[in-house]
């Protein structure tokens, strides 16, 4: 504790000065661990910490020390903005472009297409995995093209930041494919079949929540179990608000979703270890749009 009778200030040296007596109190703290004597002198508007002169230098060291720490611990403990990072919409763009042109074909070609290229598990676990694929790309109606349009863009408005444009449009592939897989193996007792770019939207958002976790638990200031539970449950509620419904009237495959939405959490760290150069994410992107193409050459040869 600071003695008594204080001495008057040109016979001390001033270390900090301070507009709160709280935030002088607790610098002078810092001088008390020294075990140094420090007197905190209202000058006008602000608390002025003081020691002996001989102490100066030795304070002034640790104080600087316990500034740095404190700043530190204030980034840690902030809430980030929820403001996302420059948004390319290249990738945006020439995601719906492709997906418009599957859609439009779809509807110009024969009805076979359709049986070919369904995710029916039977086929799939007979060699024909180009199915996982071609499946992502076919619909039912329109307002299911529309409905996987507009959700694919609006996740992958979250992701593009994150991952970079073409690994996440990869992620939304390889996941979709996944996710089929998967759902083939689940229905592997009875004929199952599917199709929809559904379970590759889900995808996307298995890894948007993968990725908040990942970051969350970095981040020792928000690794709590509150922090981590919620992105997990917002992306489960968007799940089961968005992906389920009932199976038999409105032919929704909602164990495909939940596939795709498990595939992506799996695949979230390995595309959050790509290296997001230009010339990476130029190849990725040119492989989700391969990979459909090739998985059509695949299903229609012959």
């Amino acid at each position: 504790m600071p003695p008594e009778e204080t001495p008057p200030p040109e016979e001390l040296a001033e270390v900090g000065r301070y507009a709160k007596f709280s935030q002088a109190q607790e610098r002078g703290l810092v001088a008390a661990a020294l075990e140094v004597a420090y007197w905190v002198i209202r000058e006008g508007r602000d608390f002025v910490l003081y020691v002996e002169p001989a102490e100066q230098e030795r304070v002034a060291e640790d104080l600087a020390k316990f500034e740095a720490e404190f700043v530190q611990r204030r980034s840690e403990q902030s809430v980030p903005d929820l403001v996302l990072p420059k948004l390319d919409t290249l990738p945006l763009f020439i995601a719906a472009w492709v997906m418009a042109m599957f859609w439009a074909a779809q509807n110009f070609a024969p009805e076979s297409w359709i049986d070919r290229g369904d995710a029916g598990n039977r086929e799939i676990f007979a060699g024909e995995w180009w199915r996982t694929i071609t499946a992502l790309t076919l619909h039912g109606d329109l307002p299911h093209f529309v409905a996987n349009l507009c959700f694919g863009l609006l996740f992958t408005g979250f992701l593009v930041p994150r991952f970079g444009g073409g690994v996440a449009w990869l992620g939304f592939v390889v996941s979709g494919a996944l996710g089929n897989t998967m759902n083939a193996w689940f229905y592997r007792s009875e004929l199952h079949n599917t199709i929809g770019a559904s379970t590759a939207v889900f995808g996307g958002l298995g890894m948007l929540v993968a990725w908040e976790l990942r970051a969350r638990w970095r981040s020792p200031a928000k690794r709590g179990w509150w922090s981590l539970v919620v992105p997990l449950g917002g992306g489960l509620a968007l799940l089961a608000f968005l992906g389920v419904g009932d199976e038999n009237e409105h032919r929704i495959d909602y164990m495909a979703h939940f596939w795709g939405f498990a595939a992506g959490l799996l695949l979230s760290p390995v595309a959050s270890w790509v290296r997001p150069s230009p010339a990476v994410q130029r190849i990725c992107g040119l492989l989700a749009i391969a990979l459909p193409l090739v998985a059509w050459r695949l299903a229609l040869r012959g």
